[in-house]
């Protein structure tokens, strides 16, 4: 009865998504947001670790030490990308990319919340529970929480940086079109 119940496809099937979309993502702005695309890398790699960490003793909590890592992965690469990268322009994509990542995040995390939900319901534990068992005891899904508030620190932090690499991009569209402009007129 437990396994038409708990469905660890699914979470399966949701972390293969999301690393999906945090490489194409990463890809995508790889030469606008260097910064962005590390962080985005760094977060598939934490949660990775995560991961492997949280399953080093059994399966309980892996879905929470899964983004924990991913979070850490995600804040260190941010921050290291943004003190050793520059951002190039033009900064209107950034800014639109920082809106629709802020706008999109709270409707992304209810799916995730309802989707993580349906692949471990609550009151779900034993052995024969995986990953969705919580140290042996159901927590009234306290790691589903967890989870969807690390996620959206996530999504609020991927767009802050963003909005910086879109500030730092338009003061150098500022100085190229100031250098643009005293060319022009030395001419």
């Amino acid at each position: 009865m437990l396994r038409s119940v708990v469905h660890p496809s699914l979470l399966v099937a949701i972390f293969s998504v999301w690393a999906v979309t945090s490489v194409a993502v990463g890809a995508v702005f790889l030469r606008r947001a260097p910064a962005v695309s590390l962080a985005l890398f760094g977060s598939l790699l934490g949660a990775i670790a995560g991961f492997l960490i949280g399953n080093a003793d059994g399966p309980a909590e892996v879905p929470a030490y899964t983004a924990v890592g991913a979070s850490v992965g995600l804040f260190s690469n941010g921050v290291m990308g943004m003190l050793t990268t520059s951002p190039r322009p033009p900064s209107d994509l950034l800014r639109r990319a920082a809106l629709l990542a802020l706008i999109s995040a709270p409707f992304t995390a209810g799916a995730l919340t309802l989707l993580v939900r349906f692949a471990c319901p609550l009151y779900v534990s034993g052995k024969g529970s995986g990953f969705c068992n919580y140290q042996g005891i159901d927590l009234l899904g306290g790691w589903v929480s967890g989870v969807i508030v690390a996620f959206l620190f996530d999504a609020l932090f991927v767009a802050g940086l963003m909005v910086l690499s879109a500030h730092e991009a338009g003061r150098s569209e500022s100085a190229g079109i100031a250098r643009t402009d005293a060319a022009r007129s030395s001419v």
